[in-house]
């Protein structure tokens, strides 16, 4: 340790002592019989910062010497081991890391576990949708209003999404791996998230307004195809039955935003700045669905690695505008 770093350590006895000598200055310089002992208080003053600094010096090759000793005994750890065992401190300090280690062990492979478990539910339910769209099309055939079967598509379409959303969540931890930069098509990811959601926007009576948005991109496909479906799916959650949507494209200096926008029941604003909060559902969220709070959080976490953004503007019960922008300059290296 360092000098200064010592002085930073002691440096309540110092202003102590600072602050004594200032009192007895005062003292003596208001006292009309000592004021005329000058060359005394000088003297004095001089002898006790005299006194302090020696006294500091040798409390400081103490203190060095101390922690010079502890140093070098976990250095020489292993040749001295019996005499560190009796170091009331370095036990302490071993047995904090071996206790440590062992939680964070035990998580890992806790969440190890959950991950494998994950991962294989999701394949396994992946099953029994399949099966169960093929149901869908069958009563699509024998139905003539189609309204159950639109139901029926409907539900299974929300559920396919929920079991993609879980998949998503539980690759969150660990996307930096998963990314792969390319030069995406804007257009060709909005019609693909519109085609795998058509049974929601029929079953809601959506009307959608898709704008140009014909616009390449570097960017990763297979995750901000995932990032629209959310922003989407929330879109038709929170829009009343024969709502409207609109999807289009603005570009600007810095590049281009892609914007979502619902006609529906818009953020109060005291939720607004909280939206991408980690597990915020505000109260649109727990007043029409059963919302996590995740969907929003994750997107942004995933955006700002892709050095993209994501903001939100709205009016209670007029609209709500989600959009990412893509900016024309982006450290893409730090994103693999």
């Amino acid at each position: 340790m360092s000098l200064l770093k010592y002085l930073r350590e002691i440096k309540l006895y110092l202003i102590l002592i600072i602050f004594i000598l200032l009192i007895m200055d005062i003292t003596i310089f208001l006292d009309i019989n000592l004021s005329k002992s000058f060359g005394t208080l000088v003297y004095i003053n001089i002898l006790v910062i005299l006194t302090t600094i020696i006294f500091t010096i040798i409390g400081y090759g103490k203190y060095k010497r101390k922690i010079n000793e502890f140093i070098h005994q976990i250095h020489n750890s292993r040749e001295k081991n019996g005499y560190l065992e009796e170091n009331y401190l370095y036990k302490e300090i071993k047995a904090i890391l071996e206790e440590n280690e062992q939680e964070v062990c035990s998580l890992r492979s806790e969440l190890e576990e959950i991950d494998d478990y994950m991962t294989n539910w999701i394949h396994e339910v992946k099953i029994p949708i399949s099966v169960l769209q093929m149901i869908g099309k069958r009563i699509n055939e024998i139905d003539t209003s189609r309204e159950l079967s639109k139901q029926i598509n409907s539900e299974i379409s929300r559920i396919d999404k929920l079991v993609e959303q879980a998949m998503y969540s539980s690759r969150a931890g660990n996307y930096n791996s998963d990314f792969l930069i390319n030069e995406v098509n804007l257009e060709q990811v909005v019609k693909e998230v519109i085609r795998k959601n058509k049974y929601q926007f029929i079953y809601n009576k959506i009307d959608l307004q898709v704008g140009e948005i014909k616009k390449i991109v570097l960017t990763d496909k297979k995750w901000i195809t995932h990032i629209v479906e959310l922003i989407l799916d929330n879109a038709i959650k929170y829009s009343d039955i024969g709502g409207k949507i609109d999807i289009y494209l603005k570009e600007n200096k810095k590049g281009c935003e892609l914007h979502i926008k619902d006609y529906g029941m818009g953020i109060v604003p005291q939720d607004i700045g909280r939206i991408f909060d980690k597990g915020f559902t505000g109260e649109n969220g727990r007043k029409r669905t059963k919302s996590t709070g995740m969907g929003l959080y994750i997107s942004k976490k995933i955006l700002n690695k892709l050095s993209h953004n994501i903001n939100a503007i709205s009016t209670a019960n007029e609209f709500c505008d989600v959009y990412i922008t893509f900016y024309n300059l982006s450290d893409y290296f730090n994103v693999t």
